[in-house]
């Protein structure tokens, strides 16, 4: 066995009304606005045997569980951050937001 001694250490209640900052809430997200994240749009899932998959080709039609009508998924840390419709812009895809989820 070591030497070290081991003390007890009395620590005093945090006070909740010593104010202080937040970092996100009434102060301004100027401090995270540049900060990166990586958005993704779902169109929808297949599920299929690897023998289907190994089978599928150029020209393969590959049939999602989403209808034609359905909203596209906006995922965002594996939440769904919003909801919105494929649209044409330019010479790419987009998607035009109908909802925003709020989470309480």
């Amino acid at each position: 066995m070591s030497d070290k001694t081991v003390e007890n250490v009395e620590l005093s209640e945090l006070d909740d009304s010593t104010g202080g900052n937040k970092l996100i809430g009434a102060q301004s997200l100027d401090v995270v606005k540049d900060v990166q994240v990586k958005l993704s749009a779902v169109l929808g899932e297949a599920a299929l045997s690897v023998g289907e998959l190994f089978d599928l080709a150029e020209g393969s039609v590959l049939r999602l569980d989403t209808l034609v009508d359905e909203p596209l998924e906006l995922i965002l840390d594996d939440r769904v951050v919003a909801r919105g419709t494929l649209v044409v812009a330019d010479d790419n895809f987009g998607v035009q937001i109908s909802e925003v989820i709020h989470e309480e």
